[in-house]
């Protein structure tokens, strides 16, 4: 974290992820959500291994807008992917109007 993250403020770990690439989509989601987001990463790309602590990486936001950003990755946690069912066991309606020419190859 920069020097100028901590002039500014408290900041406040919102999650914590397995991978970089995995914490910029969350960062970038809370960025364009209008919450600040930084990336805060130990991870060793390097070795094949997880070594616990050392392979997080960490999400961060100011103190004041914790609670936000939580809220805010708690719903889309909870939300159900393009075509797989619902809770009524019904697959969402864009997945089922999709025709076979819509599918990736």
């Amino acid at each position: 974290m920069s020097d100028e993250q901590q002039d500014a403020g408290e900041w406040r770990i919102a999650k914590v992820v397995e991978s970089n690439e995995e914490a910029v989509v969350v960062a970038g989601f809370l960025n364009s959500s209008g919450i600040p987001a930084e990336v805060e990463s130990l991870h060793v790309e390097e070795l094949p291994v997880n070594l616990g602590g050392l392979g997080e990486v960490r999400v961060l936001v100011p103190a004041d807008r914790l609670e936000e950003a939580r809220s805010l990755l708690d719903a889309s946690d909870r939300e159900v992917p393009a075509g797989e069912p619902d809770e009524a066991g019904e697959p969402e309606e864009d997945a089922a109007e999709a025709g076979p020419g819509d599918r990736a190859e």
